[in-house]
């Protein structure tokens, strides 16, 4: 599907709900109910179009910022990341450890991998957390918040009522510290 000179790949799926994703590449993507309509996509992409337009312009400013740094040769590049890895880990293994216990959660593990389109992800059932290595880079705020919203999955697995009761409640501030990630 082609909207206002933009390529949209539609996929239909077996979903709730019309989700549009941008990737770093600036492709767009969106994942459609299987009942949808094509005047469905159509509306939503319509509804949403000036988020749309933001974040294509948010992703061509980033890759403007990377194609202004220098390229590192695959070995300094892994050599950077390792830096980054070590510094990442020395602050989020305490403040892990931290808000596990303050939210009374028994073990839950943790890992640090690059990730394209997330900053975390959880897996509840068995009770692992995934954080992207990009928060190297961020504020220990906006670390922290990442911290406990993830936590806050191994009981909440939605982002509904109770999830939210739950960051209201462990950390007040959740959203501005949120804000500070877009």
């Amino acid at each position: 599907m082609t909207f206002e000179g933009i390529d949209i790949d539609v996929q239909y799926k077996n979903v709730k709900y019309i989700r549009m994703v941008v990737y770093p590449d600036m492709r767009v993507r969106v994942s459609a109910p299987l009942a949808a309509s094509g005047d469905d996509v159509r509306r939503f992409i319509e509804k949403h179009q000036s988020w749309l337009h933001n974040a294509l312009k948010r992703k061509k400013d980033c890759q403007k910022e990377e194609a202004d740094k220098p390229t590192l040769s695959p070995l300094q590049q892994l050599i950077e990341d390792q830096k980054r890895y070590e510094r990442l880990m020395a602050y989020i293994k305490p403040r892990f450890e931290y808000w596990r216990e303050r939210m009374s959660l028994p073990s839950v593990r943790f890992s640090i991998r690059k990730m394209t389109t997330r900053w975390g992800s959880c897996t509840p059932k068995k009770r692992t957390i995934r954080f992207n290595l990009a928060l190297a880079d961020m504020s220990e705020r906006a670390i922290d918040y990442i911290v406990v919203h993830e936590l806050a999955h191994i009981n909440h697995h939605n982002h509904g009522p109770k999830f939210k009761a739950a960051l209201d409640f462990y950390m007040p501030d959740w959203r501005e510290r949120e804000k500070e990630l877009k």
